[in-house]
């Protein structure tokens, strides 16, 4: 292990340096997270779903009303 023991390393700080570091790692995960994500998008091929055509439902249907 790098630290054995971080009270006897920083003392009274040791929970500081505890929560200091777990945030850390935490931003660095989600950092990562996103990067990644940003890659996978950017090297697949754009999906011909109705979602990336902006286009929710292209041909209008009938009002669906008890009243015809």
């Amino acid at each position: 292990m790098l630290i054995t023991n971080l009270a006897t390393q920083f003392g009274t700080l040791a929970e500081t340096v505890e929560l200091f570091l777990a945030l850390a790692l935490m931003i660095v995960g989600i950092i990562l997270t996103w990067v990644v994500q940003k890659w996978a998008d950017s090297t697949s091929p754009e999906q011909p779903g109705a979602v990336n055509l902006g286009e929710a439902n292209p041909q209008p249907r009938e009002a669906n009303t008890m009243r015809q």
